[in-house]
């Protein structure tokens, strides 16, 4: 099976997410509002797990010559 790395996605793009499905699970009703209210849920998590589960930024290599 093909390894698939994963897609790295902005928070302001799954914030937007949250706030798309939000405003559909509000200004619908029946199916599609909790569909929305699903997705706004779904974005969020992975927006709190992507909070979480940050890499640290590599450290920059020292400069030759300079003390350490």
């Amino acid at each position: 099976m093909l390894d698939v790395p994963p897609i790295e996605v902005s928070r302001i793009t799954l914030f937007g997410l949250v706030a798309a499905g939000a405003v559909v699970a509000v200004a619908m009703n029946g199916p599609l509002a909790q569909f929305g209210a699903g997705f706004a849920v779904g974005a969020g998590a992975v927006l709190v797990l992507s909070r979480a589960i940050r890499r640290p930024e590599p450290e920059p290599p020292p400069e030759e010559g300079s003390p350490s």
